[in-house]
């Protein structure tokens, strides 16, 4: 596949924009196929012309058929969802459901089992009446766990059950039920380091890795960041009804840009552009302050260490940013690693530092060790 981009399409005053300047042919029949599930409210749109996303178009395409699981891996917001969703889209269990569970979600024991296998009622406290698992509700179709190295330990022994036995049993109940379930799980982890450091079971890991899709950082493929650049302004003007574009300074800076927070990134500075243009040509001061928020690791976390000692509380901050990956890991780890410096590397000098209470410790360090962000 080429790796230059397509050419702009004409703005359309209708909003009716043609997929196909921007789609592949495998990537046009994966749109179709999401429009006639959804009835056109969602489609799944892989937008992109490189080598290494007609790569994974490709592989996809052989491995629809079967039904073992599969692995995504690839950094925040690369767009692992999307091919999730299209493992469920371009295969025989198309017209059964794809349930969706974020795995960071759920950390006690017994809310993650149930979450995924369901419970009897009386089976734990709080267990008011039976309830269905991610399981029964995906019977036949595919279930996503998202962010997948973050499940609790618990659940990993039932989920490698489920997979390697087709069986599993609701918490509280002494019957097996069928799981006819294929399983996509996607992580932006490194699974081999969490299975050596005993955060991960290895036969799960074999289990999951049956097929594994790697997708690319957006800065490894080539001028698609222009191609969907363009796609998502051509939506916003589709449904808007205003027709815009970045100026040759801002074009620049985006083309020289390495992309930190990759597609997702891309299409908040697109929409930031869009809606704070005053006029029809979008300046670099327009979008700034969405390239700022996932700037160079270090730069970004010092300005915002600066906003939490200020007042502004970590737990909003710096952790809900985190839990829906508006930032990554090396970026937290920058921001304790800052924290530790003026704190004579003590934890509990670090809570004072930052205004938490006492209380906060054992959640704080419990937030670090879980997800690897001790520098």
């Amino acid at each position: 596949m080429p790796t230059s981009t397509a050419s702009a399409p004409a703005f359309d005053p209708r909003g009716l924009l043609e997929p196909s300047r921007f789609l592949t042919e495998r990537a046009l029949a994966l749109r179709q196929a999401s429009v006639e599930v959804s009835g056109g409210r969602s489609p799944v749109e892989i937008v992109g012309l490189s080598e290494p996303m007609d790569a994974l178009l490709v592989k996809l395409d052989k491995i629809r058929k079967y039904s073992e699981p599969v692995l995504i891996t690839g950094e925040s917001g690369v767009g692992k969802e999307w091919f999730a969703q299209s493992v469920h889209l371009h295969s025989p269990r198309r017209p059964r459901p794809l349930v969706t569970v974020n795995c960071p979600q759920f950390q006690e024991g017994n809310l993650t089992v149930s979450e995924l296998f369901g419970h009897t009622k009386g089976s734990f406290t709080g267990a008011v009446a039976d309830r269905r698992g991610a399981f029964e509700e995906a019977q036949g179709g595919v279930l996503f766990l998202d962010e997948v190295g973050d499940l609790h330990p618990l659940a990993q022994a039932m989920l490698l059950r489920a997979i390697a036995l087709g069986e599993y049993k609701p918490l509280g109940s002494d019957r097996s039920r069928t799981a006819d379930v294929r399983v996509v799980a996607a992580t932006n982890r490194d699974l081999n380091q969490l299975v050596l450091v005993n955060q991960f079971r290895y036969d799960l890991l074999c289990r999951l890795w049956y097929f594994h899709l790697s997708i690319p950082p957006l800065r490894e493929r080539g001028d698609d960041w222009r191609l969907l650049m363009e796609f998502y302004l051509h939506r916003l003007a589709a449904h808007h009804g205003v027709e815009k574009r970045f100026s040759a300074a801002a074009a620049r800076i985006l083309e020289n840009y390495k992309w930190p927070g990759n597609v997702r990134q891309l299409i908040g500075v697109v929409t930031m552009g869009y809606a704070m243009a005053d006029s029809d040509v979008i300046e670099p001061a327009d979008f700034a302050s969405e390239m700022e928020k996932y700037g160079r690791p270090g730069d970004d976390m010092d300005s915002l260490y600066d906003r939490v000692l200020g007042g502004a509380s970590f737990w909003d901050a710096v952790y809900e940013p985190f839990m829906n990956r508006d930032l990554n890991r090396a970026q937290v780890k920058a921001f304790v690693r800052r924290g530790l410096g003026n704190a004579d590397n003590n934890y509990r000098r670090l809570l004072d530092l930052l205004q938490l209470p006492a209380t906060d410790y054992q959640r704080f360090m419990d937030f670090l060790r879980h997800h690897e962000l001790k520098p």
